[in-house]
């Protein structure tokens, strides 16, 4: 698509939660240079100015900075009170954490409030904007999974099972409004080199066969949104996902719980 297209497709404003950094922040940066006004939602107000004044310099567009802790029963409401006179065309639901170890060691709270990020916050952003997006015949969502959502992962188990959640969810609602003019997919990256990552306790593999850059996942997302349902990044992570459906589930399942554990 060329650049004015990308506001003509989808709308004047792009919202990308979880933007603060890594594929959130790459969204930001792809999607100005596509032209499109960027509404960015993150906690740290410091690192969404900075990229706020980095795109309206670089790509001459307007931003949004909205410094909004996900995880408030409000912030829903909050995003929608500031936004409300804006086309929000492209709703970008990247904000999520996971983190590794046994399940019985971790602490409860922490995995209600994985669930609310990864699972709730993104059906309720969707629910504020998609019926806008259907009164203009016109938008498109993305919903970030994982390729942990292809097989359980053990080590990384609620995390794998919230993704599973957002590729349902985005493969679904993909089928219930392709015909509406709505663009909507799943992403699933794999190892991807960002903070989130590194919050998770995972670590790069030795010869970082596994881990891909953000900008490269965002491309994959936005060269396909409109093409496929659902989209899987990089060939390696394509083949692991392909080779579950022909192989027993606990075959599967045992493979990803040492893949999880030599990357922790």
């Amino acid at each position: 698509m060329k650049k004015d297209s990308w506001k003509s497709k989808y709308g004047e404003w792009a919202l990308v939660t979880g933007a603060s950094a890594g594929i959130g922040e790459e969204f930001c940066v792809q999607l100005a240079e596509k032209g499109m006004n960027i509404i960015s939602v993150a906690r740290r107000k410091d690192r969404l100015d900075k990229l706020g004044e980095k795109l309206k310099s670089d790509y001459g567009i307007n931003t949004l900075e909205l410094s909004i802790d996900l995880f408030n029963s409000e912030a829903v409401n909050e995003i929608e009170k500031h936004v409300s006179d804006l086309e929000v065309g492209l709703l970008v639901n990247n904000a999520g954490f996971g983190h590794i170890g046994n399940f019985h060691k971790k602490n409860p709270s922490r995995d209600e409030e994985m669930i609310r990020l990864n699972c709730i916050v993104p059906v309720v952003l969707t629910h504020k904007f998609l019926p806008k997006m259907v009164e203009r015949k016109k938008g498109g969502v993305i919903f970030l999974s994982s390729t942990s959502a292809y097989q359980a992962t053990p080590y990384f188990t609620v995390y794998s099972a919230t993704k599973v959640f957002n590729l349902y969810l985005g493969e679904g609602l993909w089928e219930e409004y392709r015909k509406k003019g709505i663009d909507i997919m799943a992403l699933s990256p794999g190892y991807t080199n960002t903070e989130f990552q590194k919050s998770a306790g995972l670590t790069e593999d030795i010869k970082g066969l596994l881990w891909e850059k953000p900008n490269s996942v965002v491309n994959t997302a936005l060269k396909n949104l409109g093409r496929k349902q659902s989209v899987i990044h990089g060939s390696v992570n394509r083949l692991f996902a392909i080779s579950n459906r022909f192989s027993p589930r606990k075959w599967s399942t045992i493979i990803a719980g040492k893949v999880c554990r030599l990357n922790s």
